[in-house]
């Protein structure tokens, strides 16, 4: 038995928008090849998709524990791992400024995770700015323009910045 029948059904739930049934297809799909990582991999990101994150990252560790050559399984486990830590940051962060410098360091992970992850940065850079960190708030923005130049929320922000920075130094002047 080898699943493929239950993942075709599974790709189908998909194209029609039914992912719940999508991710019972798949999980029978493992049921007929439980080490099967491919299985395991398409599992994980349409629980991502879904924004259940926890079950994405268990199925995605699943595959690249079974499959420890495949590069894609190693960057899906990355990906969701950054994308807990950010959820963990926005939940300190919405508790104030005192878990701010703990989120900040959440978010560096998660930037070194994937450092593609423009929501990141922007979020780091905000935390930073409001701990009036303003150095490292731009230095975050700008690494952020090198990747994606014409990010706009990221050079109003960077705008916003120099200009709250300039104030500052006049005042300690």
């Amino acid at each position: 038995m080898s699943g493929e029948k239950e993942l075709q059904k599974a790709y189908e739930s998909i194209l029609g928008q039914h992912f719940e049934q999508a991710v019972e297809w798949f999980h029978k799909a493992i049921e007929q090849d439980p080490d099967n990582p491919d299985y395991h991999y398409k599992l994980s990101i349409t629980y991502a998709r879904s924004g259940r994150i926890d079950e994405a990252l268990a199925h995605a560790r699943k595959a690249a524990s079974l499959a420890p050559d495949g590069a894609e399984y190693g960057i899906q486990v990355r990906t969701l791992e950054a994308k807990q830590l950010i959820a963990t940051a926005e939940r300190l962060i919405a508790e104030g400024p005192a878990g701010d410098a703990l989120a900040t360091t959440y978010l560096r992970q998660a930037l070194a995770l994937d450092p593609l992850e423009e929501g990141a940065y922007v979020l780091l850079a905000s935390t930073l700015y409001r701990m009036e960190e303003y150095t490292s708030a731009m230095a975050a923005l700008k690494e952020l323009l090198e990747l994606s130049p014409n990010h706009r929320t990221a050079s109003a922000l960077l705008e916003q910045i120099k200009s709250s920075f300039a104030v500052y130094l006049e005042e300690r002047t």
